[in-house]
C-alpha cells in the first residue's frame, strides 16, 4: 500500500473529541488521537470502496434471534396519504419525506463497545471494571480503523452441531500467520466465513441466520473466536476486529468471548458482509457508528478502501 495513501487514511480516523477523565483512564489517554486536518482529494483514483454493511429492513434478519425486529414508518410525506379506509394515513405538515425508526442498538452491521458486556466498576456485578464506563459515544474512532487483515475461515462454516459454532482457535490464527506473516499492532482483524453472504436473505429464508441456530437450535451457527483468541490478539496490539457472523461470540454462549475482549478495551463489528472482496492484506478498514449517549453498541457503516491494481 503506498505510504501517502496510508497516511491519508490514518488522518481520516483520528478522533476529534476528548472523553471524560474517568473514561480517559480506562482508555489510556496516550492512545486517544487528537484532531487533525486531512485532504480527501488525496484518495482520488487510488482505491475503490467496498461496502461491508448489510441492508436493514423489516423483511431481513437484521435483528438477533427472537428479539424485537427493526420497525419504521413514514413520519411525513409530500402530500396527505390516504389508507385503505380513505382516511388520513400520514398527517403531513410539509412538502418533504421522512421516516421514524424503532431499532435495537445491535441491529444489522453493528459495533460492540466495552460497556456492552462489562458492568461499570461501582455496580458490584460479576465482571465489573473500568471498561464498563466506556460507552460508544466515548470510544475513540482511532481504534475503529486500520490496515485490514482478513483471516479466511470459510472451510469451517457449518462444521458444527446444530446450536453450536465452530471455534476459531489461537492455533488457527498462528497457522494463518505462518503463511501470511505476523499480525501487527493496529491492524484490524476480520474473520471471513461467508456466513452473511450465504444466509442474510429475506424471510422466510432469513430465519437461517440467527433464529434457527439460536432459538430453534436446528442449524449450526457461524464460526466464532474463543476467549483465548481475544487475549492473543490484544497482546499483539490489536484493538479492533470484525466478523461476518451475527455475533463475535459463539451460538452456545457468547458471554466469555465478549467479556474477554471488551474487558480489555477492544471493539468490533458484527454481521459484516462482502469480506470475500478484500485481499488477505492491503485493504484499509473503517467503521463509523452512530453517536448516541451511553450507547452499548450501534448500527454502523463499515467500508474498506481497496487499492486499485
Amino acid at each position: 500500500m503506498p505510504r501517502s495513501f496510508l497516511l491519508a487514511l490514518l488522518a481520516l480516523t483520528w478522533s476529534c473529541s476528548s472523553p471524560p477523565e474517568a473514561v480517559r483512564t480506562a482508555l489510556d489517554p496516550s492512545l486517544v488521537a487528537e484532531a487533525a486536518t486531512h485532504d480527501l482529494g488525496g484518495l482520488a483514483g487510488q482505491a475503490r470502496i467496498v461496502d461491508l454493511t448489510v441492508l436493514i429492513g423489516e423483511d431481513l434478519p437484521a435483528h438477533w434471534g427472537a428479539n424485537p425486529p427493526f420497525a419504521r414508518w413514514t413520519n411525513n410525506w409530500f402530500t396527505k396519504d390516504r389508507n385503505s379506509y380513505d382516511t388520513t394515513a400520514v398527517n403531513s405538515v410539509g412538502p418533504y419525506y421522512s421516516q421514524r425508526y424503532v431499532i435495537d442498538e445491535h441491529t444489522g452491521t453493528q459495533s460492540d463497545f466495552p460497556a456492552h458486556f462489562v458492568p461499570p466498576p461501582d455496580s458490584g456485578l460479576p465482571g465489573a471494571g473500568p471498561q464498563g464506563l466506556v460507552t460508544g459515544d466515548k470510544y475513540p474512532l482511532s481504534r475503529m480503523a486500520g490496515p485490514a487483515v482478513v483471516i479466511d475461515v470459510t472451510d469451517i462454516r457449518d462444521q458444527a452441531e446444530p446450536g453450536f459454532s465452530a471455534p476459531i482457535t489461537v492455533e488457527r490464527i498462528q497457522a494463518w500467520e505462518a503463511d501470511n506473516g505476523p499480525i501487527e499492532a493496529g491492524e484490524v482483524v476480520l474473520f471471513h466465513s461467508g456466513y452473511s453472504d450465504a444466509y442474510y436473505k429475506t424471510f422466510p429464508e432469513g430465519a437461517r441466520l440467527t433464529y434457527e441456530p439460536v432459538v430453534l437450535k436446528s442449524a449450526p451457527g457461524w464460526p466464532a473466536p474463543t476467549p483465548q483468541v481475544m487475549d492473543y490478539l490484544r497482546a499483539k496490539g490489536v484493538w479492533h476486529m470484525g466478523t461476518d457472523g451475527p455475533s463475535m461470540g459463539p451460538v452456545e454462549d457468547g458471554q466469555p468471548t465478549h467479556l474477554a475482549g471488551l474487558s480489555q478495551g477492544m471493539s468490533w463489528e458484527e454481521l459484516l458482509i462482502n469480506l470475500g472482496e478484500l485481499p488477505t492484506r492491503g485493504a484499509y478498514y473503517i467503521a463509523l457508528p452512530l453517536k448516541v449517549v451511553d450507547q452499548s453498541g450501534s448500527p454502523s457503516r463499515a467500508i474498506a478502501f481497496v487499492p486499485n491494481e
